[in-house]
């Protein structure tokens, strides 16, 4: 009897097998081309985790078309990896493509009730507040306290003649402490430690399930990391919540208030006259620390490592250029108008090894890409890695090269585009473009490889391998306020 259970659910599953390659690879003539699944149940998962940009670029260019459909565990993920369609993904209404049900995971992080855990329309009114108190005029002030943090940190961290650092780690400090001190004021600075919420950002997205957007069932198992991951946000809240019940009590007993970022979540009411709660208040500054933290670190990360490397010494004295023509003491007119060319480095970083290699939503409604319908139930990406990448919009791709032009209008979507456009985009320019002018003119640097370090596509956020990131300092001269 019992070898014939075990016979029977042999048979199932091999039976089940071959319905789940041949309902896969079985297309209807409006569909988009799919790269042919031969694994049951996993697809092409290992071929994607080991090497995406690679095996992307495969599917492109076996099924001729800039438009495929790939197996993820069993989900149907339909990629525009042609930068001319790149519109058909991030116009539509979140009814329309949803990221909320791709995102889910995301939630231990923000809590829930935000983000992605709040109904649209709540959601929408969340990102507003947001998006209110990073607008330029914000930032008249924000340049001088930016440089005030890079070089303190420069003046305790880089104090000797020359020294060996790690380039990735000390850039994650100096982008959460000028943060801090910009959008937070100066009591979230002095009470919240730089490398600490580094820590706890970090333990929190090592232990985050990407996966569940693929199987969601995952995110209801008693896992670990789902239990380290509440740890540190646990951690977090009480902290912030700490400094914005301090907050409070002081700016009762100031006749003026304080104008930042915290201030504006603080002070912010929905449109049903509903106050923002303090965990709703303590989910939003995560979100904006753990989106933008990430990406200003990287960003200046490898445009750092770039313009040390000898090749792109003309790049480097091109920079040079750039910044000698201002004093020591910038302003924001300096960083935001006047600094093209570190602009430039920027965004040529984010353009060859952008930090997030899919973006994606659900279908909710059969959509129209190009001549094929995508149909509801799928999941829709656009692969900033696969796009930055393509031949005839960025010829030879993998060249660092800062003058490049962009041949494929839209094709460069480092901060996406349409509804989800990235809304730190400016202050996050303005972060990388302080720190690059800034340590550039008061250090020479060297890398300790002879190249500059592959990206690591082990992690969520893809950044440059954390192992090869140790370079030399040389200070040019004393640091000065």
């Amino acid at each position: 009897m019992f070898l014939e259970i075990i016979i029977f659910c042999l048979t199932a599953v091999a039976l089940y097998a071959v319905y789940f390659v041949k309902s896969f690879n079985t297309t209807r003539p409006t569909d988009p081309p799919v790269y042919p699944v031969t694994v049951p149940f996993l697809g092409h998962i290992v071929s994607f985790g080991k090497d995406p940009l690679g095996f992307m670029q495969r599917c492109k260019r076996e099924v001729k078309s800039g438009i495929f459909t790939m197996n993820i565990v069993g989900k149907r993920v339909t990629i525009v990896g042609d930068p001319r369609e790149h519109s058909r993904f991030f116009l539509p209404r979140n009814e329309v493509l949803s990221p909320r049900e791709v995102y889910s995971f995301m939630v231990p992080v923000f809590g829930e009730g935000v983000a992605y855990a709040a109904p649209y329309p709540r959601m929408r009114e969340q990102l507003n507040f947001l998006a209110e108190e990073l607008t330029i005029a914000k930032f008249q002030n924000f340049v001088p306290a930016i440089q005030h943090e890079v070089r303190k940190f420069m003046a305790e961290n880089w104090n000797k003649d020359e020294g060996e650092i790690n380039i990735l780690e000390d850039c994650s400090a100096m982008i959460i402490n000028t943060a801090c001190q910009c959008l937070f004021g100066e009591d979230l600075r002095k009470r919240l430690d730089a490398r600490q919420f580094a820590q706890l950002l970090a333990k929190m997205e090592s232990s985050l399930i990407p996966a569940a957007v693929f199987v969601p069932w995952l995110l209801r198992l008693p896992l670990p990391q789902s239990a380290r991951c509440r740890e540190a946000r646990a951690q977090l809240q009480e902290i912030l919540s700490e400094i914005i019940v301090a907050r409070e009590k002081e700016e009762a007993q100031k006749d003026s208030n304080t104008s930042d970022l915290l201030a504006g979540l603080l002070n912010a009411v929905y449109r049903d006259g509903t106050p923002m709660s303090l965990h709703e208040v303590c989910g939003m500054i995560v979100a904006a620390m753990f989106a933008g933290q990430h990406t200003s670190t990287i960003t200046t990360t490898w445009s750092m490592l770039h313009l040390m490397h000898p090749k792109n010494k003309k790049y480097l004295d091109k920079l040079h250029k750039e910044i000698d023509e201002f004093p020591p003491q910038l302003n924001y007119n300096n960083v935001m108008d006047e600094m093209p060319f570190a602009e430039r480095c920027a965004r040529e970083s984010i353009r060859r090894d952008p930090p997030l290699v899919m973006l994606m939503r659900k279908v909710m409604v059969d959509v129209k890409v190009g001549p094929y319908v995508v149909p509801k139930g799928d999941i829709i990406a656009c692969s900033p890695l696969l796009s930055h990448h393509d031949e005839d919009a960025f010829p030879n791709p993998r060249t660092w090269d800062p003058e490049r032009v962009e041949k494929i209008e839209g094709a460069f979507i480092g901060f996406g585009a349409g509804v989800h456009k990235c809304i730190g985009q400016k202050f996050g320019l303005l972060q990388v473009k302080t720190i690059l002018a800034t340590a550039f003119r008061e250090y020479d640097f060297e890398l300790l490889q002879s190249e500059v370090p592959d990206p690591d596509y082990h992690t969520m956020v893809v950044g440059p391998t954390l192992s090869q990131c140790r370079v030399k300092y040389f200070r040019k001269k004393k640091l000065t306020e």
